[in-house]
């Protein structure tokens, strides 16, 4: 489906699902977007949607609407990307504490997974995760698929304060919050707040088809990188 949001911009909405595969074929039809319609200044892939912004003096929507349609098809004509395999060799390593004090959902959602918050951390730790989309707040990154033993739903209500690099998971995703502020996902562990200090550094650390990786660290190793 295609609709025009702006005078300048459209927006792709692919019959998929917005998981890996999602993002994989949307990714297709950014490509496909900047090398065949003129006059394109941003894309925005997210989850199974591509947006694009044009420029006024190149923007013929007679035009715009046959490319983005042709790129759709062939998007959807693709093989499906394997869910086990990335769609980009670059990935981000990110330390993380799953102390329980830096944690204040992890015991509560080990208890109602029944494990131990060993295995939360184990089992969140152990899959090289997929950027599906980046936004809420700069910097943020949606990531997919959380094993689902450790899948939970977001709070009822939202905390005042998250703190920045604090991990989280909602349903079956998981990210970091890259600056201090409003939340509502279940947070299950603590990244150093000195790798999201710098604004610059962390609005270009996802991009959407990236990869990240989460790797375990002590209390001790945390408090000496903060």
């Amino acid at each position: 489906m295609i609709t025009f949001p702006g005078p300048v911009s459209a927006l792709v909405t692919l019959p998929v699902a917005p998981d890996r595969d999602g993002i994989a074929r949307v990714l297709s039809l950014e490509g496909f977007t900047q090398e065949s319609l003129p006059g394109v200044r941003a894309t925005i892939p997210a989850f199974n949607r591509l947006l694009v912004e044009g420029s006024p003096s190149d923007w013929d929507p007679g035009e715009v609407e046959s490319v983005l349609e042709a790129g759709a098809r062939a998007a959807l004509r693709a093989p499906p990307t394997s869910p086990e395999t990335p769609t980009t060799a670059t990935t981000v390593s990110l330390p993380v504490c799953y102390d329980p004090d830096l944690a204040p959902d992890l015991e509560e959602l080990a208890a109602t997974a029944g494990l131990a918050t060993g295995e939360v951390a184990r089992l969140h730790s152990s899959p090289t995760y997929l950027v599906l989309a980046t936004g809420f707040a700069p910097g943020f990154a949606y990531l997919g698929d959380v094993d689902a033993r450790i899948a939970t739903p977001r709070r009822p209500s939202p905390r005042a304060r998250v703190p920045q690099g604090a991990v989280g998971i909602a349903d079956r995703r998981t990210g970091v919050y890259p600056a201090e502020g409003p939340g509502g996902w279940r947070l299950i562990g603590r990244v150093p707040a000195a790798l999201f200090e710098d604004p610059t550094e962390r609005i270009a650390r996802f991009t959407p088809g990236g990869s990240v990786e989460f790797r375990p660290i002590a209390r001790t190793d945390y408090e000496a990188e903060c």
